[in-house]
């Protein structure tokens, strides 16, 4: 049905309604072709190049170009396409320019120099408290958010002056000095870009409106642009006026033509209370995340016989929620492609910029660290693996802050050196963007330049996409006026660059087997029969915009912007269109957050006939549906929710001769067979370095390694606890600053100050404990060959260790050995080494009784009690703990370390054991993963 509005006499804007009963794009296509199209009678060719046709988005243009195509070889012609555009270039056909456009940039730094000019004093209700004037970075952020602020209103025929005068109308407005001051800098923003002989982009259109510059010679078809500006509107019109033609083909059917105005754009009001025809059966109320990635997958496998992966598509309100649908769809065996890809700043080239940001203005250990870790970076500095490695373990044993080329381990020097190379030219320098832009090119030159890259590849969209888009960014600052682009540092500069290219998407790669996954505004117009919409709660469908800082809800119904109750009609709209055009079209309720905080169903929910009303907020307020899954449809069967990934099973690596034995190992053994095998078969270690402290093990050797000091010098003797104690904390700050510098990390200066408090505690414990009558004989002993044995299955096995410390008591003649216990807790040596009740004690670790077969092996005879120094946390006693054990006890401990030694021998290392806390290898065993895979071999 066609449908013309008229004003004075002269025709206006022809809006054609297409139908429900299939997608818009397609109809639009052939609508195009019935209606517009020239046809020749001696050419096959089917001319369409005299419409512009302006869509909502580019992913629309160009479907519809391909539906055009397809349709018109169908009928065994060729066509001559049409001019596609999106709805935000429209508005540069229907005039002519006088002077070229200031860029986004260029606008924000004119915004940015415009406030910066102003005195503290008249810009005060604006911003009470400015930042300093050399501080160019933070003014250019001030501007832009005033610059997009300036570039709504004035895109509906609005400026900061009209607003400050018609919000004097609404009640309790308390922001009329803001405004006037608003008002003043648009008047000297716009004089700087006169004085520079440019023009404000908004700000043209409108003074092409009001000048009557609008026309155009083609036919003008907008197509689904339900929510057109004021000031595009009004161009619109003064073509019309001037006998130009334009129909707006709307995505609904005639019976609804009241909820569209003369322009084919939605009428909030008569949205507002429009009933939301859902199929109750299409919708899911599901948890959280990963119940609506599980609910997306049940309903591809639910319709998976009729439809194949190029008919499905995955509405994404919530664009976090990505992580968790493509993790989920992979263990299901599906693959998902999100169409809009990833922004610029989050590919490789831009990272590794970022990365040579940093470092060029820190020393900071994190700095090095990431750059060695950029990919493309590791593979220019040629730093091996055995070099990261190396890092970690450099890094772990001295946690520094700071890091300098003067490092003694050669490849690690290297590595720094050649940082600093590529580094220097971005430290220290104040330039303007325009030399930046050199300095940036030569950096990616020297990393890419010699790389070649196939255009098939993934590398066109991972390395040379995102540097094109660099290049461009770059190209940019050339054409900012000298006089608004000052000269900054790298950092600003970066920080430029980033702003730029945080909305350029680089798209991912084409799969012809993958889902595809849109945004919401996107979904309308696409013509995948099976549509699967998540997060369909409040906030996002329909979405709300009340924080705004300088247009609040009620200030812009008043000047009739977009506010809640567009958006509201805007979504009402897309759900319609969703549900009307598809042959499936399914809705995901999620009823919590990945935070596990609260979610509100969308109200569209709960609109039209009260009747049932109860009925829908009970199906929302119950309990949770579980997730349709069809096992059978599915890759991965469902019939339970364990984890799919098998823990490991040990077998086909050489095992090591086993001839020797520590008691380390030993009681690795006995806490997890697995982990010992992963360690000392497998070879497997968990280095990082996130640290930001000293760690238990760090923390014990540095105590350890004051406390030998003192066992080989001068004081051990000494029962003066002061003397002690100066010894004591002298050594430690020797030691200390020997192993992490004179300026070790906030944390692990305090840490250090700690342990010189439980050292105090140790001198008055160890005074005391030589006044008993025992002296030190030996610390830190290590135990070398000839070794020391025990007898496993007739065979002589050896064990090696290390010794803490050994004393005698010089009036009895008593051996004693020893083991410094640094934790928090209070060492109880039975409770450490035995578990269970009185008379059926478990030994689950073997440290103590090992040492009385070590001890044999540095000449102690006899009897020989063990035990414990502990030096606990503050306010601690320092005591020195001898076990309770009787030789049957002893005897029990060794054929524990003998059983250990058989099972390890034989190769017996699965299942892995519960483990109360998390470790390196926590993620192979699945402690932390619910219905995990049986462990069973």
């Amino acid at each position: 049905m066609d449908k013309t509005f008229s004003t004075d006499g002269l025709m206006a804007i022809t809006r054609e309604f297409l139908s429900w009963d299939h997608p818009i794009l397609p109809s639009a296509a052939a609508w195009l072709i019935r209606t517009l199209a020239v046809v020749s009678d001696e050419l096959p060719l089917v001319d369409l190049s005299g419409c512009l046709i302006v869509v909502p988005g580019g992913l629309a243009s160009r479907r519809l170009q391909e539906l055009l195509v397809q349709q018109v070889e169908e009928g065994g012609r060729s066509l001559i396409p049409p001019k596609v555009i999106t709805v935000g270039l429209l508005p540069e056909h229907l005039y002519d320019a006088q002077f070229p456009f200031a860029s986004e940039l260029t606008q924000q730094f004119a915004w940015g120099e415009t406030l910066r000019s102003v005195s503290p004093a008249e810009l005060a209700p604006l911003i009470p408290h400015p930042p300093e004037t050399s501080d160019y970075a933070s003014w250019r952020d001030f501007g832009d958010a005033v610059r997009k602020v300036y570039r709504e209103l004035i895109s509906n025929a609005f400026d900061f002056a009209e607003v400050a005068h018609k919000a004097q109308s609404l009640e309790g407005f308390t922001e009329q000095a803001r405004w006037n001051v608003l008002a003043k800098l648009q008047a000297a923003y716009l004089q700087r870009l006169d004085a520079l002989e440019i023009w404000d982009k908004q700000s043209a259109r409108l003074y092409a409106v009001k000048h009557n510059e609008c026309h155009c010679d083609q036919h003008i078809v907008l197509l689904g642009t339900v929510d057109l500006n004021r000031v595009t509107r009004q161009m619109l019109d003064q073509v019309t006026a001037k006998q130009g033609k334009i129909t707006a083909l709307i995505g609904a059917p005639d019976a609804w033509a009241d909820h569209f105005d003369e322009h084919g754009c939605l009428v909030a009001d008569a949205w507002s209370d429009e009933a939301i025809d859902l199929d109750w059966q299409s919708i899911a109320i599901v948890d959280g995340p990963t119940q609506q990635a599980d609910q997306a997958a049940g309903t591809i496998a639910q319709v998976a016989r009729d439809y194949s992966a190029k008919d499905i598509i995955i509405g994404l309100p919530e664009e976090s929620l990505l992580g968790e649908i493509q993790r989920v769809f992979q263990q299901h065996g599906l693959t998902c492609r999100y169409g809009p890809g990833e922004t610029v700043t989050g590919t490789l080239p831009f990272r590794l910029l970022e990365c040579v940001g940093e470092l060029s203005q820190t020393h900071k250990y994190q700095a090095l660290a990431a750059s060695v870790r950029h990919p493309d970076l590791f593979d220019h500095l040629k730093f091996s693996q055995p070099g990261i490695e190396q890092l970690d373990a450099w890094f772990n044993d001295r946690l520094p802050d700071e890091v300098s080329s003067k490092m003694s381990d050669e490849q690690l020097a290297e590595a720094v050196a050649k940082l600093s190379e590529l580094t220097s030219p971005f430290a220290n320098a104040n330039l303007p963007l325009t030399e930046w832009a050199e300095r940036v090119r030569q950096l990616l030159l020297t990393i890419y330049g010699e790389r070649m890259i196939d255009l098939d590849s993934s590398d066109n969209l991972r390395v040379a996409r995102p540097l094109s888009a660099i290049n461009d960014a770059l190209a940019a600052w050339s054409e900012i006026p000298e006089s608004l682009s000052l000269p900054c540092g790298s950092a600003d500069m970066l920080r430029v660059l980033r702003n730029q290219l945080s909305s350029v998407m680089v798209p991912a790669e084409h799969d012809e087997q993958a889902i595809e996954v849109l945004g919401w505004l996107e979904l309308p117009l696409m013509d995948a029969p099976v549509c699967v919409v998540t997060s369909f709660c409040d906030g996002l469908i329909p979405s709300s915009n009340s924080a705004d800082l300088f247009l609040p809800n009620t200030l812009r119904k008043l000047l009739g912007l977009e506010d809640d109750s567009l958006r509201y009609a805007r979504d009402a709209y897309q759900v319609q269109v969703i549900q009307h055009t598809r042959k499936v079209a399914a809705w995901i309720v999620p009823k919590r957050n990945a935070d596990g905080d609260p979610l509100a169903p969308s109200r569209l929910l709960f609109t039209g006939d009260s009747e049932d009303l109860p009925q829908r907020v009970q199906k929302f307020f119950g309990t949770a549906q579980p997730p349709q899954n069809s096992a059978k449809s599915l890759a991965v069967e469902q019939s339970d929710h364990r984890q799919r990934i098998p823990i490991p099973v040990p077998g086909g690596l050489e095992m090591p001769a086993w001839d020797r034995f520590s008691a380390t190992r030993i009681n690795q053994y006995l806490k997890c067979p697995y982990r010992f095998y992963l360690k000392y078969v497998a070879g497997l270690q968990g280095d990082d370095d996130w640290a930001t402290e000293l760690d238990g093990g760090a923390f014990g050797n540095l105590a350890h390694d004051t406390l030998q000091e003192f066992g080989v010098g001068d004081v051990k003797d000494s029962t003066d606890e002061k003397r002690i104690l100066e010894f004591l904390s002298d050594t430690l700050s020797d030691v200390a600053e020997q192993r992490y510098g004179k300026n070790p990390l906030a944390t692990i200066k305090l840490q250090i100050e700690q342990l010189r408090l439980r050292l105090r505690a140790f001198a008055t414990g160890q005074a005391r404990h030589r006044q008993e009558g025992w002296v030190i004989k030996r610390t830190e002993v290590e135990i070398e060959s000839p070794y020391p044995t025990i007898e496993v299955d007739q065979d002589e096995i050896e064990l090696e260790g290390r010794i803490d410390r050994i004393d005698q008591n010089l009036e009895t003649g008593e051996w004693a050995v020893w083991d410094y216990k640094t934790g928090d807790s209070v060492g109880d040596p039975e409770k450490d080494h035995q578990t269970g009740p009185r008379n059926e004690k478990v030994w689950t670790g073997v440290q103590l009784p090992f040492y009385r077969h070590l001890v044999k092996a540095v000449g102690v005879r006899g009897p020989v009690s063990l035990g414990y120094i502990t030096l606990p946390k503050l306010g601690e006693e320092v005591r020195f703990r001898v076990a309770k054990w009787n030789e049957d006890d002893l005897d029990e401990a060794d054929a524990t370390i003998v059983n250990a030694i058989r099972n390890i021998r034989a190769g017996n290392f699965f299942p892995p054991a519960e483990m109360q806390y998390v470790d390196e290898f926590s993620r192979i065993c699945q402690d932390t993963v619910l219905g995990k895979w049986e462990a069973t071999q």
